[in-house]
């Protein structure tokens, strides 16, 4: 077998490496035996730690055969060189053993580094989403096989790369990205992403990369922290990338089928509405026309049924934005002040202490909140608070007045559909809540004022 296919030449790297501890060695051997032969046996045979450290680092499976074998030649050369007293003996014995278990240390060190060093390459490495990473220099450290299927770049062509180019395969072209604000917290990357969201130190965003899919481009979600050592300082940045294109056009698909039924929605509304006040017209001009008491109450209840018709079409035109955006994170606190501006509560007092607190909600939030608001001021209330409780069972947010509060009898069909104390408000409120599985009911006592409290699922609200 040629030398250069032995394991530990196999490579440009590992030819390197064998090639300095051969030298080390050569070199400390040298200057012990020089040593030696001036009568110095104190000093020189420490230098022997260099070869045994490096190969024990290196080659960290082979590192206690390298000790043994550097400690034997240091024994050799030393008992053959030095007065054979036994004193001189054990001391020579005694320093090959110490460098035989520093050996054995640094290759116990090594492997269990190795091993931990392999299990985050492997991490790394199968994660389903596109991953790489960066050092402090900007150059690639990892580059694993999702991230190889997804540019059709290769690890071997990317690992050691600089200069941005990472950012080649997406862009078509080497410019910061979304990594390098993690890394550097450069602000000015941003501006080239239209959205970005920070949770602690990991950053997202999304982005059309046009370089993808042949040229196609490929819609992709984006999430970028920086690496930290121990003592917290950056030692690099990793980057996750998902495929989110399917995701978007369905998005973009419901958004177009959203607007369809909105503007189709809104046709119909209007003419029922138009046709709605027509058989009003009719039946103001019959009341006037007949006299009789069963004719009277025959249009009486024609005309419960076009209030009840009403009704629901007011109830159409509250519902027909709600639900037609994605829910977002929503500042608890900045809904109720805005529900609070859009409102005449006249001098009731709405007192807020939820400053931290975010949930997961439908956009519309504020308007749910609003018909909270508006059922206290209707109740006759003059203070209102808005509080919150962290629960077993997630975070009750908790909306209290000192109104006249909600009868007993009524409290079971309270967020029903069409009841006349509530309108429709209070089953709007319901409905938008209940988008994000957020669930809503009252609890206060007649007499002494509404108390309502939504009740937000464990994985729907954040302590900011």
């Amino acid at each position: 077998m040629p030398l250069t296919d032995h394991p530990l030449l196999s490579d440009p790297v590992s030819r390197k490496r064998f090639i300095v501890v051969i030298l080390s060695l050569l070199l400390v051997l040298s200057a012990n035996i020089a040593a030696l032969l001036s009568g110095i046996t104190w000093v020189f045979p420490h230098l022997f730690y260099l070869p045994i450290l490096l190969a024990g680092y290196w080659y960290p499976r082979r590192g206690p055969l390298i000790s043994l074998l550097i400690a034997s030649l240091y024994c050799v050369s030393a008992y053959l060189l030095t007065p054979a007293d036994l004193f001189t003996t054990l001391s020579i014995i005694s320093r090959g053993i110490v460098l035989v278990i520093i050996g054995v240390i640094v290759s116990l060190l090594a492997v269990r580094l190795r091993r931990s060093e392999q299990q985050l390459h492997d991490l790394i490495e199968f994660l389903p989403d596109a991953t790489f990473a960066i050092d402090l220099e900007g150059r690639v450290i990892a580059w694993n096989r999702a991230i190889e299927k997804m540019t059709g770049v290769p690890k071997r062509e990317m690992i050691g790369e600089g200069n941005y180019a990472y950012a080649v395969p997406f862009y078509g072209e080497a410019r910061p990205i979304l990594i390098n604000l993690a890394l550097t917290g450069d602000t000015a990357i941003e501006a080239n992403y239209p959205v970005i969201r920070r949770f602690g130190d990991v950053i997202e965003a999304e982005i059309f990369a046009p370089a993808l899919n042949e040229g196609k481009g490929l819609h992709l979600r984006l999430s970028a922290t920086p690496l930290f050592d121990s003592g917290r300082e950056r030692i690099g940045a990793v980057e996750s990338i998902r495929n989110i294109t399917d995701e978007v056009l369905t998005r973009s698909s419901l958004e177009n089928s959203n607007r369809q039924l909105g503007a189709l929605s809104s046709i119909i509304r209007h003419g029922v509405s138009a046709r709605l006040e027509e058989l009003y017209r009719h039946l103001t001009i019959g009341s006037m026309q007949f006299n009789d008491p069963a004719s009277i109450s025959f249009l009486g209840k024609i005309e419960e049924a076009a209030d009840g018709i009403r009704r629901q079409i007011a109830i159409s035109r509250d519902f027909r934005e709600i639900g037609s955006a994605p829910p977002v994170w929503t500042p608890v606190q900045e809904a109720v002040l805005r529900a609070v501006a859009r409102l005449d509560i006249g001098e009731m007092i709405v007192r807020v202490w939820t400053e931290r607190l975010v949930i997961f909600s439908d956009p519309h939030l504020s308007t749910a909140l609003s018909h909270l608001i508006e059922n206290a001021a209707a109740a006759g209330a003059t203070a209102l608070l808005v509080t919150y409780q962290i629960r077993d069972g997630g975070c009750a947010i908790i909306l209290e007045d000192n109104g006249v509060g909600i009868p007993d009898e009524k409290k079971a069909t309270l967020f029903s559909e069409g009841i006349e104390q509530s309108g429709h408000g209070l089953f709007l409120a319901r409905e938008v809540l209940a988008i994000t599985g957020i669930s809503i009911h009252e609890e206060g006592k007649s007499g002494a004022g509404a108390r309502f409290v939504i009740l937000v699922p464990p994985e729907g609200f954040r302590i900011t």
